[in-house]
């Protein structure tokens, strides 16, 4: 029978899954016609390109294991006192973050 809960591995699967796609969509859509001069903050630390992925992805990665937790607290402590419903781990914490950020981004 199919089990349906959220797991690390769901979720790791369906984070690569996004960033694949928003790296494919950069990709095809980046604009190399002219010069590129990034005045970001990002861009004035590390000058090689692969640095910076690696610190995006971190800071990705960071921000959204610090949004889910304050998320599940929010949850655990607020909405389940006031409706009485079941309490959620980190693992539906970052999944429900994750559909919020897709359906509020589009």
């Amino acid at each position: 029978m199919y089990e349906k809960e959220i797991s690390t591995n769901f979720n790791l699967l369906v984070t690569g899954t996004l960033l694949f796609v928003i790296f494919v969509f950069e990709f095809f859509t980046i604009d190399v016609s002219g010069p590129y001069e990034d005045n970001s903050l990002v861009g004035l630390m590390f000058t090689q390109a692969e640095y910076k992925i690696i610190f995006l992805l971190f800071l990705l990665v960071g921000l959204a294991i610090t949004a889910s937790f304050i998320f599940k607290e929010i949850w655990n402590r607020l909405i389940c006192d006031l409706f009485e419903i079941r309490e959620i781990n980190l693992n539906e914490a970052y999944s429900i973050c994750f559909l919020m950020v897709l359906l509020l981004s589009t």
